[in-house]
C-alpha cells in the first residue's frame, strides 16, 4: 500500500449529520436566492437546484455555467449566513476519534472557508485540521470536478494514493477515486461500489476502517 500521508474530510453531511437540520437551512437559502435572482417560483428553483446537482455536482457550478453574470461570491456568502450554534453542539466523541487518528487531516469542502471554520470550531474539532480547502481555494471548481482534486493534491504536494477521502456524496468519492485516493462513504445505507472502498453510516464508524488502513503505514 502507498504510504498514507493525509486524511481529507468533507464537511457538510460528513462531520455532522443531516439530522441536525443545518444543511437543510442552507438548502432553503439556496433555493430562495435562486428563485429571486432568476425570477423563478420556489418550486422551479428547487427543481433547478436538483438538476444542477445531477449535472454539475452543486448549484453553484450550475449557476457559474448557465449564469456567468451572477456574482457567485454574493451567492456563497448569502447561503452560508446561518448561525451554526442554533443547529450544532460540541462533539466530544468526534474530537476523540480525530485524536485517535495519527495522520495530518484537512477539510475539503464545496462550501466556503468561513463556513468550515465556524462549523469545525462549534464542533470543537478545529484544532485537528491543518488546512481547509474550500471552493475558492480550488478556483471555484467543485467536487467531483478533476480540477478540484488536482488542486488540493498539488497544494498538499502529494499523490492521490497517499490520501484517504471521507465524504457523504458517492459522486464526489468517484472523483476522489479517479484521483487515486482511497475512499470512505459516510452515509446511512451507503454501500461499497465502484469508486467507494468502504461505507459507514456515521463518521464515528469510520475509525476502525481507518485504523485498519493506517496501521501498516504508521
Amino acid at each position: 500500500m502507498e504510504h498514507l500521508q493525509y486524511l481529507l474530510f468533507d464537511l457538510d453531511g460528513t462531520l455532522y449529520t443531516d439530522e441536525t437540520g443545518l444543511f437543510a437551512e442552507v438548502g432553503s437559502r439556496i433555493e430562495g436566492w435562486v428563485a429571486e435572482k432568476l425570477n423563478l417560483s420556489l418550486d422551479v428553483a428547487k427543481q433547478l437546484r436538483h438538476d444542477y446537482y445531477i449535472r454539475y455536482g452543486t448549484t453553484m457550478a450550475g449557476l457559474i455555467h448557465d449564469h456567468p453574470d451572477l456574482d457567485i461570491d454574493v451567492y456563497l456568502d448569502y447561503v452560508h449566513d446561518v448561525d451554526v450554534a442554533q443547529y450544532l453542539d460540541p462533539d466530544p466523541r468526534l474530537d476523540q476519534m480525530l485524536s485517535n487518528l495519527p495522520l495530518p487531516k484537512v477539510i475539503f469542502t464545496n462550501s466556503i472557508s468561513d463556513w468550515a471554520e465556524r462549523i469545525a470550531t462549534r464542533l470543537g474539532v478545529r484544532n485537528h485540521f491543518q488546512k481547509i480547502f474550500d471552493v475558492r481555494a480550488v478556483d471555484y471548481y467543485c467536487k467531483p470536478h478533476p480540477h478540484a482534486f488536482s488542486s488540493v493534491l498539488s497544494r498538499l504536494d502529494v499523490d492521490g494514493k497517499a490520501c484517504i477521502m471521507l465524504d457523504d456524496q458517492p459522486s464526489y468519492l468517484s472523483g476522489a477515486a479517479k484521483a487515486e485516493m482511497r475512499t470512505i462513504l459516510v452515509r446511512p445505507g451507503g454501500v461499497v461500489t465502484e469508486g467507494i472502498d468502504a461505507a459507514v453510516s456515521h463518521i464515528l464508524d469510520a475509525e476502525p476502517v481507518l485504523k485498519s488502513w493506517l496501521n501498516p503505514a504508521v
